[in-house]
């Protein structure tokens, strides 16, 4: 994300966290294999940036 995106925020987070998500349509139902989410630990002066992209 942030080759492509980059962000600045002044004063600078303690912790950044970014989400992006790519959606694409799909023709039939698909089978997927789960994956496990870590929630990444706050500290201090947080910014949470989340966002999508329709294919």
């Amino acid at each position: 994300m942030e080759q492509i995106a980059p962000l600045d925020i002044n004063p600078k987070p303690d912790t950044v966290i970014r989400v992006l998500m790519d959606f694409s349509p799909l023709d039939k139902m698909a089978d997927f294999e789960g994956f496990e989410i870590k929630t990444p630990e706050r500290k201090g002066f947080t910014v949470v940036e989340w966002g999508g992209v329709l294919r």
